[in-house]
């Protein structure tokens, strides 16, 4: 190979890597020198594609005569562009304006874009005749880019444009327009103003005239709340959403004081949209002229208000919110209910605990479900005076709140209400409240649970004996075995059913001896919670193959053989793939020995790869479940395929 196609070969392989690495987030920097032989070289697109990123990064003014030769370019003018547009020298202007000249079609366009993004005021003069050109898209971006540019020249050629502008080209030059309008905006300049009031004539699209109305806004904000004020009332719904829009984002005191005092005056479909910018807002210098709105006639502004008061209400608003969970529409009471849950504020708390006592009965369950979800304690007591009321939907609230909040203190409360409760729905929440108490105070509540089984019926007395399990530990267990050999067969079997599902491994000696019983519920049960507990994960491995072991030996019962199967299938160890291969030929867990193989394996062959191979080649011999043979080819591919670890040499 000669030299000249030596140095050719290693340009390019430098400028593929470039490229590809690019790709990949490591680019390859290479000298700018470099980087400019390439677009200058016959070198290809992709080639010169990366050079063109590579100078983005590092090129210098050197770099702008090789770029902009690309700019009529097909394939590359938008890369050299990419590269152009970061580059911070006046020549880079030059250039691009000496290419509108050589350049048509889209690249035309794209130097164009570029242009205006660069915002070169020099080029004014040049972009302005492309206005009325024949070609749409050069017109439509040329109107873009003077937009962007916004000097009083382009300006004006874009007022003065709008005579003529054809439909194709409108909103082009509408978009300009506001363009201008935001460049200028930012300096406070009386020409945004101007602008923005020609956009804001019916004349234009919609989302023209929008977008000038928020311009107009900030352009001019001494006048900004007249004009919001103005479009609330107004009938046109897209403006007030807009103007709601502009409320929720400003900020101050005194423009709130102001459109609070706005707020009565404006018809129906202006005040729901205010009251819902000073929602979001979030300013509580409104909260008066809010919580009045709750008493509007009209629904929209009432449940606007409503809404409102949950953001920026107080604990005064608390009796207003109360009352309006009564509410005939239904919109209204759900509104009330989740503002007296959001409402935030000192005393709010105990202004709903206070209005549960003095509102209307029916009001009650609803302020017992707010003060939970709020986990209010102060509501607790109340809670537990509740218990004892007339109405069966207020007890059932406020056991719903002691699921929450109860303790030690309201345990004995909460099994009375077990104990007297004749209906099933509030007998499950009492249990659900025993539970859940039990569980937050442990042992502390055995005395009173046990206490409470005295003198009671049999199904309070199991109830009771199922919180036991919630409670855990030496000492509630220790009650629940007395329970077992109980003289009554229901308790006797509750007693059963809770040590089954005890939750700590001290049980799985006792659900041993009752999976041995020659008592069939005794021995499923007790299987079942042996086989559980062996999952636990302070189980160790060890412990956990023995226990399935030993669970294998005493099963009686198809359904209790898959059981250990699958508990096995969580198992990656030598014992548990033996035993899971013993029962391969047995049909009536062939196939769920099978899949549990394949788990096994294909975890077991990160340590032992040979047994696992062996494991899994039998499952394919001998399981005739085709999609189980699959899996188990699959995972034996896997392991087949596995590279070996390197020996090192010594």
């Amino acid at each position: 190979m000669n030299s000249i196609n030596c140095k050719a070969f290693t340009l390019t392989f430098i400028y593929a890597l470039a490229f590809f690495a690019c790709t990949a987030a490591t680019p390859v920097l290479a000298a700018e020198a470099d980087l400019i032989a390439a677009l200058e070289s016959d070198a290809g697109w992709q080639e010169k594609q990366a050079a063109c990123r590579d100078l983005r990064r590092i090129g210098t003014a050197k770099s702008i005569d090789a770029l902009a030769s690309l700019l009529p370019d097909k394939d590359l003018s938008h890369m050299a562009r990419y590269a152009l547009e970061a580059m911070p020298y006046p020549e880079v202007d030059k250039a691009l304006r000496d290419a509108l000249l050589k350049t048509k079609d889209m690249q035309k366009v794209g130097v164009i874009i570029s242009i205006g993004t660069r915002r070169d005021e020099q080029a004014v003069p040049l972009l302005i005749p492309l206005l009325k050109g024949s070609d749409t898209d050069i017109a439509r971006t040329a109107a873009g880019a003077l937009g962007r540019i916004a000097t009083p020249e382009a300006i004006k050629a874009l007022f003065d444009f709008r005579r003529d502008v054809p439909n194709t080209v409108k909103p082009a030059l509408a978009e300009g327009l506001l363009a201008a309008g935001q460049r200028l905006e930012r300096g406070g300049g009386g020409l945004a103003v101007t602008i923005y009031q020609d956009l804001l004539t019916s004349g234009w699209p919609m989302y023209i005239r929008m977008g000038a109305f928020r311009g107009l806004i900030y352009a001019e904000p001494k006048q900004g709340q007249g004009r919001l004020i103005k479009a609330l009332g107004d009938n046109d719904p897209v403006f007030r959403d807009m103007a709601a829009q502009i409320v929720a984002e400003t900020s101050g005191a005194q423009a709130t004081e102001a459109f609070a005092k706005a707020l009565p005056k404006l018809p129906a479909g202006g005040q729901a949209a205010l009251l819902r910018g000073l929602t979001d807002r979030k300013d509580p210098t409104a909260r008066a002229a809010v919580a009045e709105a709750t008493h509007s006639s009209d629904k929209k502004v009432k449940l606007a208000a409503v809404k409102a008061l949950g953001v920026i209400g107080n604990a005064e608003d608390v009796i207003t919110l109360a009352e309006l969970l009564l509410s005939n529409d239904e919109d209204i009471s759900h509104a009330a209910q989740a503002s007296l849950a959001t409402i935030e504020g000192q005393g709010v708390d105990a202004a709903i605990a206070a209005a549960t006592g003095n509102v209307a009965r029916p009001a009650r369950p609803y302020l017992l479900a707010v003060l939970a979800n709020r986990s209010a304690e102060q509501a607790v007591p109340m809670a537990v005076s509740y218990l004892k009321d007339n109405d069966a939907s207020v007890r059932i609230a406020a056991l719903r709140l002691l699921v929450m909040l109860g303790d030690e203190d309201q345990t004995p409360a909460v099994v009375m209400a077990v104990k007297k409760s004749g209906d099933p729905t509030e007998r499950a929440v009492a249990e659900k409240a025993l539970g859940a108490i039990c569980s937050r105070c442990g042992d502390s509540v055995l005395p009173i649970i046990l206490d409470g089984m005295n003198d009671t019926d049999i199904e309070s007395r199991i109830v009771l004996l199922r919180s036991l399990g919630r409670i855990g530990g030496p000492k509630a267990m220790k009650t629940v075995l007395a329970f077992l050999d109980d003289s009554n067969e229901q308790i006797g079997d509750e007693a059963v059913r809770v040590l089954s599902n005890w939750p700590t491994f001290e049980a799985s000696g006792h659900l041993l001896k009752l999976a041995q019983s020659d008592k069939l519920n005794q021995h499923v049960l007790g299987l079942r919670g042996y086989v559980r507990l062996s999952q636990l994960d302070s189980t160790s491995m060890e412990d956990k193959s023995n226990m399935l072991k030993e669970a294998m030996s005493l099963v009686k019962r198809p359904e209790e053989k898959k059981l250990v199967v699958a508990a096995l299938g969580t198992l990656p160890t030598r014992q548990s793939l033996s035993m899971l291969q013993t029962h391969l030929k047995d049909e009536a867990v062939s196939n769920e020995a099978a899949s549990a193989i394949v788990a096994v394996a294909a975890e077991l062959g990160r340590k032992d790869r040979n047994l696992a191979v062996e494991a899994l080649e039998g499952v394919i011999k001998k399981c005739k479940d085709a999609g189980i043979r699959r899996s188990a080819k699959g995972a034996l591919a896997k392991l087949q395929y596995q590279p070996k670890p390197n020996k090192r040499k010594k």
